[in-house]
């Protein structure tokens, strides 16, 4: 099944952790990077295609000291700016979808994103057809994700795992199609650390 690109949260060993995975047809020639130590990117292969589409290169995690945020696109950093200046994250996550909307591409491609704090999930998804916004309980061994096609409402999925470079290598190893890179944020030491896996070397 090709669900194109999905979030996901979920909760091991106490742990809350957040993922991100680009599947992608059209521009399969990107890698995410550790921007820092509180960023990680979606950046191509090839500075040229950015020419081809705004929507392919972004912030797509984003940590601050109490909350990791994970979209796939330009609306990380908004969602971001709220929470720190003392927005719920659920408030954050509504209002900016609501803001910028679906990405204004051929597919009308929704926007996706995660949210986890330091006792709490959440997930939301804006399409053409409407936004859904939701704080999912997450209890050890639960995780949901949402996609921009296909499973595009909240669903379960099993997926556990032990730090962030893991969470990273389990995503990408999943059975949707077209895997390109994935990255992720898993709670450790009162924060989060990041993860990315960019697929055989």
């Amino acid at each position: 099944m090709y669900v194109g690109r999905f979030v996901i949260i979920g909760k091991t060993n106490g742990k809350l952790w957040a993922g991100y995975r680009v599947s992608s047809r059209s521009f399969p020639n990107r890698y995410a990077v550790r921007s820092n130590d509180m960023t990680v990117a979606i950046m191509p292969r090839d500075v040229k295609d950015l020419e081809k589409s705004p929507y392919i290169s972004y912030n797509t995690i984003k940590i601050l000291p109490t909350a990791a945020v994970v979209t796939n696109g330009s609306h990380t950093d908004p969602i971001v700016e709220k929470i720190a200046m003392g927005y719920p994250a659920r408030d954050a996550l509504a209002l900016t979808l609501l803001a910028m909307d679906y990405e204004k591409d051929a597919l009308n491609t929704p926007r996706i994103a995660a949210v986890v704090t330091k006792d709490s999930g959440f997930l939301g998804i804006v399409t053409k057809d409407g936004i859904s916004v939701s704080e999912l309980p997450l209890q050890d061994g639960d995780c949901y994700m949402v996609a921009t096609y296909e499973k595009t409402t909240f669903s379960k999925v099993t997926l556990e795992a032990t730090s962030a470079d893991d969470l990273a290598r389990k995503m990408y190893d999943l059975t949707f199609e077209k895997p390109v890179c994935s990255a992720a944020a898993y709670q450790k030491d009162g924060g989060f650390e990041l993860g990315t896996y960019n697929g055989p070397q």
